[in-house]
């Protein structure tokens, strides 16, 4: 009699992809940030999810990573980690020449106001024109109660065009009475430029200006 062949494992084994140990330490998630494989690093990220110790092998990471989906997940870990300490890497990474890390960065200044805040002078002087651009962006969301003045002074002062064109965009949706004699200034500095003049325009109507 012929011999049987073992019966097969009725419960389904994980997928290779999505199979890791349940216990690992420290270094060795660490050093699976970057592993060759996509799925290895993206566990690893969940994995290391707000621990501290390994916040600076995240920020490393970010800038590495190539696969969108670990790039989300090294994000995600960091979310609940956000303090002064991580202010300077999320500058840098508004910088990023990879689209999802700029939004990366922008979503979690977005979702920590106060630290946002505390830094907002440096970032609307920063050197970078898109720097700029996106801490108006950000000041749009947020709705702190200086965004307003935030934007009133970036608009009359700030020398590059774009950056006035997003303070103003961004004041139609802040601006009150207040903002009227900025949009007056602004006008005189760059009032031939159609965008800015449209915008301008847009702005006057939602605060309820009608004397231009």
């Amino acid at each position: 009699m012929g011999l049987k062949k073992a019966a097969l494992a009725t419960v389904d084994a994980p997928a290779e992809e999505d199979r890791r140990d349940s216990e690992r330490d420290l270094n060795s998630l660490i050093n699976d940030l970057s592993n060759s494989c996509v799925n290895v690093r993206r566990w690893a990220a969940r994995d290391l999810t707000n621990n501290l110790a390994a916040r600076p092998a995240i920020l490393d990471q970010i800038d590495k990573e190539t696969n969108p989906n670990v790039i989300e997940a090294l994000f995600s870990a960091i979310q609940g980690m956000c303090d002064e300490g991580i202010v300077q890497a999320l500058i840098n990474k508004l910088k990023s020449e990879d689209a999802q890390v700029r939004n990366g960065a922008i979503e979690i200044f977005q979702s920590q106001p106060d630290l946002f805040a505390a830094h907002v002078k440096e970032l609307l002087l920063d050197d970078d024109p898109d720097t700029r651009i996106f801490a108006a962006d950000i000041i749009g969301v947020i709705r702190h109660p200086d965004a307003r003045l935030w934007l009133h002074d970036l608009a009359m002062y700030d020398d590059n065009i774009n950056v006035v064109g997003t303070a103003i965009d961004k004041l139609a949706e802040v601006g009150d009475a207040s903002t009227l004699p900025v949009l007056n200034k602004v006008s005189q500095r760059f009032g031939d430029a159609p965008y800015i003049a449209f915008a301008i325009n847009c702005v006057r109507q939602n605060i309820g200006d009608t004397n231009e």
